[in-house]
């Protein structure tokens, strides 16, 4: 019976805790406020990323066949130095009567015809000359300088004088206002067309001269490399109406001239009086066997060697001059 009471007692406490939970009031439920929708806007775009600009490198000047051709950027007018000139008694445009002007009127009469050759509308087929020597001294530059003038005096022809001895390079204290550009910056790349270089001269109009540059120890090599051989044989195409004359070393002080003288037609071998032995000269002649055409010019002669053509030339000039007027 003691079992029974205690199981009466604890089903009357979960009665009354399930009453009194019955009788407590029910808390509101609030529904749940609706929250706006939070709208998400996209994200601006961000500005694309240019592509990087690619420079593209300077094309060279354009190449232009014939006599018309602009001045390239870097290239200016030089002028004579008439007072070195004149000391060291080369031609000047202004003494058509002197002594020497006329024997080199004598030797372009030979030159221009072989120049022209066969060529068609006054084009040169052996229009690349060389001037070279056996020695140092012998006036080579001075026969290089008295021909270029003499030629560009003719009316329509025209001439680029090239000064080819870039170890002892001389042409350059014959002129006013050289930049210091020349042949060197052809051969090691700096400069890319020979516009760049190549400087008219205001005191003969028919004149283009390129001087040898700057002093660059390779340049002997350069000078009968490839490149040298390209860049003459782009002078001849491309000037096809113009004589080009290089001042080249001595034949016997280097051993370039033996590699140019295959692109050149004529070579003219100044030989000086009582200077070059015969040794000299026929070992010259040897390691220049390769060229087409080797002309002699003797140079420094005696005074008594000298005949009377000078003074024809001048009374001739003179008669004209009076005919004319």
């Amino acid at each position: 019976s003691g079992t029974r009471s205690e199981s009466m007692e604890r089903l009357n406490l979960i009665r009354r805790a399930a009453k009194r939970l019955a009788d407590q009031p029910v808390a509101e439920t609030r529904p749940a406020v609706e929250q706006p929708a939070i709208r998400k806007e996209p994200l601006p775009a961000a500005p694309p990323i240019p592509a990087p600009r690619m420079e593209r490198p300077e094309a060279p000047a354009p190449r232009v066949n014939g006599s018309a051709q602009p001045a390239a950027v870097g290239s200016h007018p030089v002028r004579l130095n008439l007072m070195r000139i004149r000391q060291s008694q080369i031609v000047t445009p202004d003494n058509t009567s002197s002594t020497t002007y006329n024997e080199f009127r004598a030797i372009k009469r030979k030159l221009i015809p072989l120049a022209r050759g066969t060529g068609v509308g006054g084009q040169m087929v052996n229009n690349l000359f060389m001037v070279t020597s056996a020695l140092p001294g012998e006036g080579k530059t001075f026969t290089a300088m008295n021909l270029a003038i003499s030629l560009a005096a003719e009316r329509n022809l025209n001439v680029i004088l090239i000064d080819g001895d870039v170890v002892r390079s001389s042409l350059e204290a014959y002129f006013d206002g050289a930049n210091g550009r020349g042949l060197t910056e052809l051969l090691n790349g700096k400069c890319q067309d020979v516009n760049e270089v190549m400087h008219r001269c205001v005191d003969v109009p028919n004149l283009r001269v390129i001087f040898a540059g700057k002093h660059d120890a390779g340049s002997p090599e350069l000078l009968a490399s490839k490149r040298m051989a390209d860049i003459s044989r782009d002078l001849a195409t491309r000037y096809p109406d113009r004589i080009i004359i290089i001042d080249a070393p001595p034949v016997l002080a280097a051993a370039e001239p033996a590699a140019l003288v295959a692109h050149m037609n004529p070579v003219i071998m100044v030989v000086a009086a009582q200077q070059p032995s015969r040794h000299h000269v026929e070992e010259a002649l040897t390691r220049i066997s390769s060229a087409r055409n080797v002309m002699m010019l003797f140079n420094k002669s005696p005074q008594w060697r000298h005949t009377s053509a000078a003074s024809y030339y001048y009374y001739y000039r003179k008669d004209s001059e009076a005919a004319s007027g």
